[in-house]
Order: structure tokens, then sequence, then C-alpha cells
């Protein structure tokens, strides 16, 4: 053999033995009663998943053969990525008619969550940490420290939906870019930006920090500039890649990035005051296959993390390994984060987005 070809095998051959390795580790945690109860309940028929994000069957497939394989089980799958609005609605009134519930559902904010869920009575308690800990050490962060102290054992915090500025990059220069949402009430902006008229987010989310009054009156001014309205933050994306608008108020990280890597003009900033909503995968009470459930997503929130962002860009802002997270604090360093913190402050979010809403739903007409 020569020095080349020995190179080369012992490379391949330490490769190989770290991969057993880490197998090994991972076997040595895991918690084999979950995994084979996982298993059987596997067998017994089709596992539904009604997870809002991610969207694509590529991404789907990608997510569920990388599980399969990293728990030896062969699942027959079906992924409805429904927006919790649709997939709320529709598990309360699957419950009422005694139709099977999904067996993993998520992609949920609080307030969602809250009023399908927990107000109707369907919100199951896990212990995920207790469950999992040895086995996702990073459950710690997604399923307590991440979550208001009210919901801990009942959500996991799948992703962070960024919002951000998005531009288009051939109707306007990162220098001329407003660095805050209140800002596109300038007249310069006049007909030259998009948001949602189908849900308050983020200035909702706004209301955290400077309260229900202060926000009802930026979204009069906002209004009274003459905004493109679109049916949602990825609609308003859409809007800014087909250079309808040059701006998207309600624009995220996620979509912006995925529109990105395609080639499409766009491209975001991280304002002076970044709103951050949080999604939730959590358990129904009833789910047909609780173990199977528990363990994919428990999986998706900490070591699926990584194959989301890669297909998807979705990330946690909490997670420093994030591409995403990196280069929000590498633009602002000094970013100031507003996020709901305690069942108050989704109570103010709720209040705020009715306000919002009734305010833009006079201006469209709706």
């Amino acid at each position: 053999m020569t020095p080349v070809q020995y190179r080369k095998f012992a490379t391949k051959f330490l490769g190989a033995t770290l991969a057993l390795t880490s197998l090994i580790a991972w076997a040595a945690n895991d918690n084999q009663q979950i995994i084979e109860k996982a298993r059987q309940e596997a067998a017994s028929g089709k596992f539904l998943i009604m997870v809002s994000s991610p969207k694509s069957p590529n991404e789907h497939r990608a997510l569920m053969d990388a599980f399969q394989n990293r728990f030896d089980i062969k699942v027959d799958w079906e992924w409805l990525p429904l927006t919790s609005g649709v997939s709320g609605s529709r598990v309360v009134e699957q419950s009422k008619s005694n139709v099977p519930l999904p067996s993993a559902i998520g992609g949920f904010p609080y307030n969602f969550y809250q009023q399908w869920i927990v107000d109707n009575g369907l919100d199951q308690k896990v212990d995920w940490v207790g469950d999992f800990s040895t086995m996702f050490p990073a459950i710690q962060a997604v399923a307590h420290d991440g979550v208001v102290s009210d919901y801990r054992e009942r959500l996991l915090r799948q992703w962070d939906v960024k919002y951000v500025l998005v531009y288009n990059t051939r109707q306007v220069k990162p220098e001329e870019l407003p660095r805050n949402i209140t800002e596109l009430t300038d007249p310069k902006w006049a007909g030259r930006f998009a948001m949602s008229n189908v849900d308050a987010s983020p200035l909702d989310a706004l209301a955290v920090q400077y309260g229900t009054d202060e926000i009802a009156e930026l979204t009069k001014k906002l209004v009274a500039n003459k905004p493109r309205y679109k049916a949602g933050p990825p609609a308003v994306v859409g809007a800014v890649v087909s250079g309808e608008v040059a701006i998207g108020l309600s624009g995220y990280t996620a979509l912006a990035e995925v529109m990105k890597e395609k080639g499409a003009p766009i491209d975001w900033v991280t304002p002076d005051v970044m709103p951050v909503i949080p999604l939730f995968d959590f358990m129904l009470k009833g789910a047909p296959q609780p173990n199977l459930g528990k363990l994919f997503l428990a999986w998706l929130a900490t070591e699926g993390a990584a194959v989301q962002e890669e297909h998807a860009k979705l990330s946690s802002l909490s997670n420093p390994d994030s591409p995403t997270t990196r280069a929000i604090f590498e633009m602002k360093p000094d970013v100031q984060i507003v996020e709901v913190k305690t069942i108050e402050e989704i109570d103010i979010t709720q209040q705020a987005s009715r306000e919002i809403m009734n305010i833009v739903s006079g201006a469209t007409g709706n």
C-alpha cells in the first residue's frame, strides 16, 4: 500500500470509526422503552403529522428519512403542513366527531395554541425533559427554557419566526432601508411596502414592548401610507420577490433565505427592534400513536433542527450554531428582541391583534 493509499484508507477508517462511536453513544443514552413502543405503534397504521413547517414534500422526506434512520423505525407517514389556524379548528371538530387525531401536531404560536387547544381541553401533558434529556440534551432549551412557565410539560419550541425587513435588491439599496418598522410611515415609502391583512404579525408582538395603544396608532399610520395588502407573511415575501413592492413589513428570515438561495432578488436586514414569534409542537389528548408522536417531535425540535435549517432555513434564535442567528447578530449586535415571555403578555398580543385587524379590515373593506 502506497503512502497516498494508506492516507485514504486511514481517513475512511477514521470516519467510519467516528460514525460507529456516535451510534454507540446514541444507543447508550437513548430511551429504549419509548423507542420500542414507537416501533410497535409505527406498525399499527399510518402516522399522521400535522406540523405547519416545513412545507414541501422534499423537505418532509428529508426529515422523515433522517428520523427513521436515526431510530431504525419503518414508518408509513403522511405530512399535512396546515397552518395553525386551519389545523387548530380542524382538530377541534375531529375531537367532537370521534375522528382520529394526528399523532404529531405543531407550528402554533402561543395565542393559537391557547385558543384552539387549551380552551378546548385538547392539551396533553408530556414530561419532555424527563423522558428525553439523556437522548436529546437540547430538550431542556426547547421544552423548558424557551417556553412560558404555564405551558412547560406541554410545548416544544420547534423554530422562531424572526421578523426582519426583507427587500427587493433591484429596487432599493441596503443603505436606503429603514431600520425600524416605524419608519415605513414615512411618505417616501407610500405604496412601496406590503403587509399582511389576514393576521396581525408582527405588529401584535410589538405590543409587548410598546403597549396596545401605541401599536394601534402605528397601525393607523402604516395603513395611511397605502401599503399593498397580502394574505399572510409568505405572500408578503412573494410580493417582494416579484417586485410588486420594495419592502415587506411582515417578512421573515426563513422564507427570504429559501428564495434568495433560489436566485430571487431578495435580501433582508436586522431591524433595531426585532419581533420574534416562536412556533411550538405538542401532543394532543387522545393521539393514536403517543410514543411515536413524542419521539418524533422531541427529535424534530432537537437533533432534527439541523436538518430543518439545511433544507428549509427554519431556525431558533437561541441556537448559536445557526447560520441565521449568526447573521442576525453580525448585522446588529445590539438588536432588541421582542418576544412573549408570560401568559399576561400573550393576552396583550391577543388584544393588540384584535385592534390591529379592526384597523386593517376597515381600510381594506373586509
